[in-house]
């Protein structure tokens, strides 16, 4: 399923990743909690085989998720899967371009990651997710239908009103704290999220500091972190959310803390690192 995967089944896999992050499971935690095998998570979680229903809503009752969100999605992935639809070319890269704006599989060895950068400058909302797949999915009944239950479970109200940048996120501000920004749509593209500052450390290990406006909420997160690293987000009144890094799968891909509601501005982001317990902290 590599390569030529359709959007909405790399969707699922992160959707995945984020519940299972909340949890604070290992690979080997979520087998012994699931039916799954620790081999079957790797293939869900790795983006090459959608699991089936019921795991989808053992893996949501773990994370505390209602499931009907994720299991509209799973059905979309899966009919997806079987009536692929031609994608567009992609565009050619710039010079200007600037970092992943979503939470995507890391690259290693990128020339200026971890740096600490400046935020970058406002470009316009990439087309939604939803709204891309809504000219591709013309014709084809059964997922315009998928789609639109998918849609509106993922971008559902919240009791606020965010910034209009073409996606209505699960939550806004206060509403935030303690989720994952992937599972909310805070971290997707169109959301307006942008990494705010970034650090590297040792070879490759990059943290980033990150923030959507249109939720209105910060958080954290590693990219290719040893295991038993430890990430933190701090407010200005000290609360905080952490994630870990358990185990390989964690560390080949981005881990990101929980949110906390606000802006970057006094916000603190720390490494701590396994065995020494280094505290390494920045802020933007």
């Amino acid at each position: 399923m590599r390569g030529e995967l359709p959007l909405e089944c790399a969707h699922l896999a992160r959707e995945l990743a984020g519940l299972r992050a909340t949890t604070g499971l290992s690979l080997a935690g979520l087998a012994a909690r699931t039916t799954a095998s620790k081999s079957s998570w790797q293939r869900y979680l790795g983006v090459t085989q959608i699991p089936p229903p019921e795991l989808v809503t053992e893996l949501c009752a773990l994370a505390g998720e209602p499931p009907a969100r994720l299991l509209a999605l799973r059905e979309l992935a899966e009919l997806s899967r079987r009536h692929p639809q031609p994608r567009p070319a992609p565009a050619e890269p710039s010079r200007e371009s600037g970092p992943a704006r979503a939470e995507d599989p890391p690259t290693a060895g990128t020339p200026d990651a971890g740096r600490l950068h400046a935020p970058p400058s406002a470009a316009p909302a990439p087309t939604p997710f939803f709204r891309r797949r809504k000219v591709a999915l013309a014709g084809a009944g059964a997922l315009a239908t998928a789609a639109v239950v998918a849609g509106a479970l993922l971008l559902g109200g919240a009791g606020e009103e965010p910034e209009d940048t073409g996606l209505w996120p699960g939550c806004v501000g206060e509403r935030c704290r303690g989720k994952q920004a992937q599972s909310q749509g805070c971290g997707l593209k169109g959301s307006g999220m942008r990494t705010v500052a970034e650090r590297e450390f040792g070879r490759q290990t990059v943290v980033e500091l990150r923030y959507s406006p249109s939720c209105r909420a910060s958080w954290v997160r590693v990219r290719f972190g040893a295991t038993g690293d430890r990430i933190e987000i701090t407010g200005p009144d000290e609360e905080s959310q952490s994630a870990e890094v358990l185990d390989e799968f964690d560390a080949q891909n981005y881990l990101p803390t929980p949110m906390l509601a606000g802006g970057p501005e006094g916000m603190t982001a720390c490494l701590v690192r396994a065995g020494s317990g280094e505290r390494h902290c920045f802020g933007r």
